[in-house]
């Protein structure tokens, strides 16, 4: 077995340390909604907040970006990360403004139609969303082994979540029709991210594509009615604080910054242990049980994730 580069693994422990924080996502909005918020109040509030975080974040990752008008004269550089031309401005901005503004008010809808287990299944489809538009970008066949490492980890995420009890209703097919919207919406901003990363760096990158969601998330949140800026209580404050560094900022960094180092496939592989984190922390935190084949299907994720890492390796 050839040595492992220091790149590849920091790349994995960095998008899996992403997916574990992405999980946590979850409890803060609930002891949010606890508080009084409802889930616009959450999503808005959450992305204006972060926006100033992670500026902080690319700054201190990049330092402080060339000027747009400098930087096409140096996009051959040797330091590629600082060079910020409109073209990749505008293409992180898109990612941002799909993924995280479009795709989040598809996610938070469908949740008002179907059930939350089934709808974290359903998101967590685009892994294989993912290598299917890699297959087709690049014309060539995914290795079997991925192949069957997304069937493995797929299959265990239904367990996990219990999806696979479900049966749905006319009105809950329409959610399901959003969280795959969102989950497309995902998939597209790995594939845009993994590029963009390479040029931009993954702190400006996130920088970009997270302000511009937030600018979107003020706009809406401002002409959709009555806002809760000045009128949240001080232990929710904490507790939205909590959400946006821990929840927000911090795993979303993590998880740009290994796709720029192992690439957009990998990464949404293994950034399929959120669904078995999420449940865990449920388990610990609030009390919720799982049942063995919850437990058995945690067990799949993780060994089939394992497998892919062993073999991308050798």
């Amino acid at each position: 077995m050839k040595q492992i580069p220091a790149g590849g693994l920091l790349g994995t422990l960095l998008v899996a340390i992403g997916a574990v924080l992405l999980a946590s996502k979850g409890l803060f909005a609930k002891s949010l909604y606890a508080q009084g918020l409802n889930h616009n109040d959450v999503a808005a509030i959450r992305s204006v907040l972060a926006v100033p975080g992670f500026w902080l974040v690319a700054v201190v990752l990049h330092g402080r970006p060339k000027s747009l008008t400098r930087a096409h004269a140096q996009s051959h550089s040797h330091n590629q990360n600082h060079a910020l031309t409109p073209a990749d401005v505008l293409g992180a901005m898109f990612a941002g403004l799909l993924c995280y503004y479009f795709g989040a008010l598809a996610n938070f809808y469908a949740l008002s139609l179907i059930q939350a287990n089934v709808e974290r299944a359903l998101l967590f489809s685009y892994p294989a969303m993912v290598i299917v538009f890699h297959a087709l970008w690049t014309r060539e066949r995914p290795a079997t082994s991925t192949l069957a490492g997304v069937a493995l980890t797929s299959s265990g995420i239904l367990l996990v979540t219990g999806a696979a009890d479900q049966s749905l209703t006319q009105q809950q097919l329409i959610g399901v029709g959003w969280v795959l919207f969102c989950s497309v919406t995902i998939a597209l901003y790995f594939m845009m991210s993994a590029s963009l990363t390479q040029r931009l760096g993954s702190g400006n990158f996130t920088a970009i594509a997270m302000t511009t969601a937030g600018v979107a998330f003020l706009l809406h949140y401002q002409l959709q009615g009555p806002t809760r800026w000045l009128s949240m209580p001080p232990d929710a404050l904490v507790q939205m604080l909590g959400l946006v560094l821990f929840a927000t900022i911090l795993p979303l960094v993590c998880v740009a910054e290994g796709v720029r180092r192992i690439g957009a496939a990998r990464g949404a592989v293994i950034s399929t242990l959120g669904p078995p984190a999420a449940a865990g922390m449920a388990f610990y935190v609030l009390g919720e049980r799982l049942s063995y084949t919850q437990l058995f299907g945690m067990l799949i994720v993780v060994a089939s994730i394992t497998f892919l890492e062993l073999r991308q390796r050798r």
